[in-house]
Order: C-alpha cells, then sequence, then structure tokens
C-alpha cells in the first residue's frame, strides 16, 4: 500500500476542496483508498452536497443559485427545452414524480390526456384499467381516504365531476356546522 502525506492530502482533499477521485489520480491510488487515508488521519469527508464539479468548475449551492438567477428570464429555443425536459426524465416510460400537493404522476407520453411535458395521474392511469376505457370528460377519480398518493383500487372511485364537486361541498359544510356547534 502507497504511503500517503497526511499534509498533501489535507491541502488536495481540505484547502484546494478536490474531489476524491481527483485526489486519487493525483496520488496514484483508488479512491477507497484516499477514504481509508482520510479516516486513518481523522480529516472528515465532505458532504456531497457541499461541493460538487460540474464540467471542471467548482459549484457550491450558492453559486448554482446565483446561476439559476442569473438564466432566469431567458428566452429557449424549443430544441435547448427539449434537450433539458429530457434530461429531467430519469427512468423513461413509467417513471413516477410526486408533485407538490401530494398527486403522483407518471411519465406515459403517448396517453391522449398526458401534459405537455408527457405525464399523467397515477390515479387516472388505475381507474382507467379498473373500467378498460379512457375516462370521460365529466369523469374524475375520488381519494376515498382522501390521500392523494394513494392510489390501490379499493381506495379510488369513479364519479361524475359534479359528483365530486357535490360530495366536497356537504363535507365542508358539515365540518363549519360541527365547530360552530
Amino acid at each position: 500500500m502507497n504511503k500517503v502525506n497526511k499534509e498533501y492530502l489535507l491541502k488536495l482533499y481540505i484547502e484546494d476542496k478536490k474531489p476524491m477521485h481527483t485526489v486519487s489520480k493525483e496520488l496514484g491510488v483508488s479512491i477507497g483508498t484516499v477514504f481509508n487515508y482520510l479516516k486513518k488521519f481523522n480529516i472528515e469527508t465532505r458532504d456531497h452536497k457541499e461541493t460538487f464539479t460540474m464540467k471542471g468548475a467548482k459549484l457550491s449551492p450558492e453559486n448554482c443559485k446565483r446561476i439559476g438567477d442569473l438564466h432566469r428570464g431567458k428566452v429557449l429555443s424549443e430544441e435547448t427545452k427539449l434537450k433539458i425536459s429530457e434530461g429531467h426524465k430519469i427512468g423513461g416510460i413509467g417513471h413516477k414524480k410526486v408533485r407538490s400537493d401530494g398527486y403522483i404522476y407518471i411519465y406515459f407520453p403517448d396517453h391522449p390526456k398526458s401534459s405537455a411535458e408527457g405525464y399523467i395521474m397515477e390515479h387516472i392511469l388505475v381507474m382507467e384499467a379498473i373500467i378498460g376505457r379512457h375516462l370521460l370528460l365529466d369523469e374524475c377519480v375520488h381519494h376515498k381516504n382522501e390521500k392523494r398518493s394513494d392510489n390501490r383500487k379499493e381506495n379510488l372511485e369513479l364519479m361524475t365531476k359534479s359528483e365530486h364537486m357535490s360530495y366536497h361541498m356537504r363535507k365542508r359544510n358539515d365540518e363549519k356546522k360541527r365547530r360552530s356547534a
């Protein structure tokens, strides 16, 4: 096993903030060896979010935000938008994402009701599989336990949009009555 100098390791990893793979190349050892020496010398390893490399430039979270702010509002070509969009689609068809409001949506660009980005709500796909057809324009899917991410078939109910609105209006009115009583 190669002998690694503690001072040189501190300079590369701590002062120069180089990632372990770069340090390993400079020292001519494996990444695992660098890691073991960091532990041996009681040098705390960095969180991977603290500093990362992108095309050779070190970017901290603050710098990433600054770059994002600089690019906000710029007009992008359709080709560039498509490249960015494709870069965010990690798993291809069937890839799931959770929206900020709790609903799960799935990348399924061939579905007639998919969004411009190619996503459709998972509960809609589950209900369509249950009934064997696409939902009609006046139909919607209700979550019985009101947990938006619970898309088990026993938790889903097909309703017309007016039935669904009536259900939630009755529920809101009942809650108001209980609070005022």
